[in-house]
């Protein structure tokens, strides 16, 4: 199935449990068959050829869905085994199928087959299993993995067999993505009934392979009056976005427009020796469709800017006139790439602090300065667009204190500093205040220098052809990462460089890609 836009933390997904089993005759059983058959399906597309089975069961009802599996393969002649931490919690759906397990025939082991805990203990006794299924903990979990799970998560990674993970991998926090100790490494994770963030986000990206969603037959939008915004969690519902998702965003530019019917923008980046994070943010504001871009940048950096792109204006940034000027022209700012933490700086981000009607992005070295401001943090006319190592500087919190709650940690940058907050890194953040959005778009070839200047760029641009801050953040993220995506699939992911996704970037902003 399709992936739904909504997604839902934890304590909201139990909200919409319960309310389902008060319909259903006050359980949800039948969920857990639904779930259990939507594992066993996954197996038969994406791993057909599957000879044996190795399902891990928790206490439960995660493990409940393995039991659920197995009576499945037990019926259709696969082989499998089960192994079980324990026995299900009692009276709950998860000891109801454990013992339609055991009554149709099937074994239970509580102790893993070698002689030592992990292969590298002992004298392994048997061939490793084709597919694990991974049905050991739920989405309950807030810290590490303990005692004897931490123990089984660690052997089945050592396994080296195709993982599939039921709902979320064991050691994921749900709600956030963290994954604070011992973690399955899935290939695939079969997400069940609701969307949960932690599956989008941080740590948990290189944990979850190919996520598949499986509604089981239930809308969530129906149980929206049970969740209750003040008493959960997150109080902003939460969204995932990817590129076809914001193509109704898209700038349209019609036969009668010229080059100020696209929007003025200004970059005022790139101190000296620091140019190329002016030009890359120029050029991706250009290729974003800007129609006149004009580059506040030290002059040393002119003009080798204008020999590779002579389509841009320049600005001397040491002259305050001529930048007095250029503010007032443009349509929409962004500040920041390669500026530098100095004086200059300072006094840039004073003057354009009391506009009113221009939105200003504020990027890189800007952030680092804004993070230094004791006052006059608020802004609503504003997108801050912070990696975790700037994030934290902004919220004076440790990055680790970020990485555990990312979704937290935006919402307090915008009640901090106002305006739309793009929190980067995997699964990208985007919050302003109404809402939270999760971009699914992305790729681990944007760890390069210059990428987030690329991004700064496509925003710039996108606000300048008229996108409202939230629109423009989200559109923008979307384009971005999947130009990296498109680019790596063909040319690879390592050493790609920013400058390389321009000519994506002009694609899909388009719609052509």
């Amino acid at each position: 199935m399709a992936f739904p836009i909504d997604v839902y933390p934890a304590d909201e997904v139990k909200l919409i449990e319960k309310a389902y089993a008060s319909e259903h005759n006050s359980d949800c059983y039948d969920l857990m068959l639904k779930a259990g058959k939507s594992v066993y399906e996954a197996i038969a597309e994406y791993a057909p050829s599957a000879k044996d089975v190795w399902i891990f069961c928790g206490k439960g009802n995660n493990g409940g869905d393995g039991y659920v599996l197995a009576k499945m393969l037990l019926e259709s002649g696969v082989s499998h085994r089960v192994f079980a931490i324990d026995n299900p919690h009692p009276q709950t759906e998860a000891e109801i199928a454990f013992e339609n397990y055991i009554k149709a025939g099937g074994h239970i082991e509580y102790d893993l087959p070698n002689k030592g805990l992990l292969p590298n203990d002992g004298i392994v006794e048997y061939t490793a299993p084709s597919v694990i299924v991974d049905a050991l903990l739920g989405t309950g979990i807030e810290s590490a993995p303990a005692g004897v799970y931490a123990k089984w998560i660690m052997y089945i990674n050592q396994l080296h067999s195709y993982v599939f993970s039921v709902d979320i991998p064991s050691g994921v926090v749900a709600d956030t993505g963290y994954v604070p100790g011992a973690c399955i490494r899935a290939d695939i994770t079969v997400c069940m009934l609701a969307l949960k963030p932690g599956l989008l986000t941080g740590d948990a990206v290189d944990y979850t392979g190919k996520i598949l969603f499986s509604s089981l037959g239930v809308n969530t939008q129906d149980y929206a009056s049970v969740i209750d915004k003040d008493l959960t969690k997150y109080s902003l519902p939460i969204q995932n976005i990817s590129y076809e998702g914001v193509k109704c965003n898209l700038p349209v530019r019609y036969k009668s427009f010229n080059k100020g019917d696209s929007g003025k923008v200004l970059i005022i980046a790139g101190a000296k020796g620091m140019g190329g994070a002016a030009i890359i943010c120029a050029s991706a504001a250009l290729r974003a469709g800007a129609g006149l871009a004009k580059v506040a940048l030290d002059d040393t950096n002119i003009s080798p800017m204008l020999a590779n792109r002579p389509e841009l204006m320049s600005v001397d940034l040491n002259n305050e006139e001529e930048l007095v000027r250029a503010i007032k022209w443009a349509d929409v700012i962004a500040v920041g790439p390669g500026l530098g933490v100095n004086e200059r700086t300072y006094k840039i981000l004073d003057y354009i602090s009391n506009l009113e009607d221009t939105p200003v992005i504020y990027d890189a070295d800007a952030l680092n300065v804004l993070s230094t401001f004791e006052q006059n943090y608020y802004n609503e006319n504003r997108v801050i667009t912070p990696h975790l190592g700037e994030a934290a500087r902004l919220l004076g919190c440790s990055i680790d204190d970020l990485s555990q709650d990312r979704l937290a940690g935006a919402y307090k940058l915008w009640q901090k500093y106002g305006g739309v907050v793009l929190l980067k890194g995997a699964g990208t953040i985007i919050c302003d205040g109404q809402s939270f959005s999760i971009i699914r778009e992305g790729s681990p070839a944007l760890a390069t220098g210059g990428s987030g200047d690329l991004l700064t760029g496509i925003i710039v641009s996108l606000l300048g052809q008229g996108l409202s801050l939230k629109d423009a953040s989200v559109t923008a993220a979307c384009i971005h990462g999947k130009a990296a995506t498109v680019y790596a699939r063909e040319h690879g992911i390592i050493g790609t460089l920013p400058m390389d996704l321009l000519s994506n970037i002009q694609g899909l902003i388009n719609g052509k890609l």
